[in-house]
């Protein structure tokens, strides 16, 4: 059984276990960039809108991501700096 909830509620470092997932969905586009999963998970961390994405949740781990935007605010938001 899955719970799904908007990412906001669910900690502060909830964005590192976003860019987990999202790096090991998109990890054979992202090795362009470094082959280091740990690399990238921290690089890109910072992009992810956790009042636009949701998590699904099993035994209170993050196993599943979407995003769900209303066209007004961005889903992700890259910062030059830290990248």
């Amino acid at each position: 059984m899955f719970e799904i909830l908007i990412a906001s509620k669910h900690g502060k470092d909830v964005n590192d276990k976003i860019s987990k997932i999202f790096v090991d969905g998109f990890y054979q586009w992202l090795l362009y960039f470094s082959k280091d999963k740990n690399k990238l998970v921290n690089a890109l961390s910072h992009m992810f809108n956790p009042d636009i994405f949701y998590v699904a949740l099993s035994d209170d781990q993050i196993c599943g991501i979407a995003a769900c935007s209303d066209g007004k605010a961005k889903s992700v938001h890259l910062k030059k700096r830290k990248l």
